[in-house]
């Protein structure tokens, strides 16, 4: 079974991820996101992080999940050379309350006492949704301006889709102005606020 590592791009810092090969280091590797082409020796070998599950979430049928893919979307907001200049926020289609995402990393999960999460969401007494569940991370990619991107926090999570697609721990993906997360217990919409931060 071919051994899947993953890397970071020296340009835009999306994660890649890709079999490992014994001549990879010889290879060239094109990023998804920014479509810049490297030698692989460029890239940062990322290190998953030690799983550390919630000894407070609740995982209906122990499932476990371990993919690793990479989703080239195009976002909107960055065809036919329009540039993005405005900071997305995302809102709880339950309450209408809406958060303001910042350049770096926003970190969504379950209100909790010992929650981490920038944006804490109440679950009543509903604890399927980890206390820091997913990341979404903003950068600011020369020529397309600010980019969201979005991921799990770590590895042992409930179920989480984006649209209809299911979110696998590894997986980073570029959201795009409309786009529903369903989070366990929760559903958020990712919005990009009026064209007028599109710059063309």
């Amino acid at each position: 079974m071919d051994e899947i590592i993953q890397i970071k791009c020296p340009f835009d810092g999306a994660i890649l991820s890709v079999k490992n090969q014994p001549d990879i280091e010889t290879k060239n590797v094109t990023c998804p996101v920014c479509k810049h082409k490297y030698p692989f020796t460029q890239y940062k070998r990322v290190v998953p992080t030690v799983n550390n599950e919630d000894p407070d979430t609740e995982y209906p049928n122990n499932e476990e999940h371990t993919s690793y893919a990479y989703d080239d979307r195009t976002e909107k907001g960055t065809e036919l050379g329009k540039k993005n200049l405005t900071l997305g926020k995302v809102k709880l289609l339950s309450s209408g309350i809406s958060f303001q995402l910042k350049p770096g990393r926003n970190v969504i999960g379950r209100k909790a006492t010992k929650s981490t999460a920038n944006f804490q969401i109440d679950t009543g007494e509903q604890r399927t949704m980890s206390r820091e569940h997913i990341v979404i991370e903003v950068k600011k990619v020369p020529a397309k301006g600010f980019v969201h991107y979005v991921s799990l926090f770590k590895e042992k999570v409930n179920k989480t889709y984006i649209g209809k697609e299911q979110l696998y721990y590894g997986d980073c993906i570029v959201l795009n102005h409309g786009d529903i997360i369903e989070l366990p217990d929760a559903s958020l919409e990712f919005e990009i606020p009026d064209e007028e931060g599109t710059e063309f």
